[in-house]
């Protein structure tokens, strides 16, 4: 009676985490944060490494400012569960509370290799890149630097989905700032269409050729330092034809193909000018559309 008492009792254990799971989310949606840590830790007396309950538990500890034990959960939930994007995600909003935006940048990256159309991820990416790069820009062309931008804050996400398989295949290489990417022999002719339509871009940047460059923008082209887009065509062109001369070169381009008509480039970019001189790594997101490639966001980083 007693083995047949045990194995019923560990046949319920599920049961009673999901429950617990169900009134911990409750109790952290009602913002019960004290509570909601108490459901979890009986959750996770009976298994350690259960996603949801570790990513909530997280997700609670940094609604309460507990910032360095939730680095520490996401940071075990990147290693356990690599497939999951939402764990780095949050992990690189703690780091730029930490003042790391360089971390949060690659931890970006790293969650772009989970889920490459991830929205959130894509937004945050670009605010970093925007906020690193906006000083050194605006320096360059005496734009005017009195008022300083508010705080960065990256979105969080707040639920956590459980793939039922993890979203990258063979088919989809791993791709972080300095890895080299091999592209499948069916995907080289867009690959290289893909890169002879950047060096057109950077030659129409070179010639300060402003309608040439635009055209390489998609119509529905979103800035990422949060410009309309009609704002940030004034300002490109303002910033194209100051210099007396541009020089812009791209090194060691690699391709992704995200999907048939979706693409990831990175890039080493070299900008020089008689104002400004630097060298960053550049991401661009196109999309195939009407038969050429056009940008669809960009992001920089130094």
């Amino acid at each position: 009676m007693k083995t047949l008492a045990l194995a019923i009792g560990l046949l319920c254990l599920p049961l009673i985490a999901h429950a617990d799971m169900n009134r911990a989310q409750q109790l952290f949606d009602e913002k019960r944060f004290g509570e909601t840590l108490e459901n979890l830790d009986q959750v996770l007396a009976t298994s350690a490494t259960h996603q949801k309950a570790l990513f909530l538990k997280a997700l609670t500890l940094q609604h309460i400012g507990r910032v360095d034990d939730a680095v520490k959960i996401y940071q075990l939930l990147n290693s356990k569960y690599p497939e999951s994007p939402e764990p780095y995600n949050n992990l690189a909003a703690l780091y730029v509370q930490q003042g790391k935006h360089e971390q949060a940048r690659d931890v970006l990256l790293t969650a772009l290799n989970t889920h490459p159309s991830y929205a959130t991820i894509y937004k945050n990416l670009g605010n970093i890149y925007s906020r690193m790069a906006n000083n050194a820009y605006n320096k360059a062309l005496d734009l005017d630097t009195k008022n300083q931008p508010a705080a960065l804050t990256l979105v969080a996400i707040n639920k956590i989905e459980v793939p039922e398989k993890p979203v990258v295949t063979a088919e989809l290489p791993l791709v972080k700032a300095t890895t080299t990417t091999k592209i499948a022999a069916t995907q080289e002719p867009e690959a290289e269409l893909i890169i002879d339509t950047i060096k057109g871009w950077s030659n129409a940047w070179s010639a300060q050729n402003s309608d040439a460059y635009l055209a390489y923008y998609a119509d529905n082209f979103t800035p990422s330092n949060g410009y309309s887009r009609q704002r940030w065509e004034q300002d490109r062109r303002h910033r194209l034809v100051k210099p007396s001369f541009i020089r812009v070169s791209i090194q060691s381009p690699k391709v992704v193909l995200i999907s048939e008509h979706t693409a990831r480039l990175t890039f080493k970019q070299r900008y020089q000018s008689d104002r400004f001189n630097d060298a960053v790594t550049k991401t661009l997101l196109l999309k195939k559309i009407d038969g050429s490639w056009q940008i669809l966001k960009e992001y920089s980083a130094s």
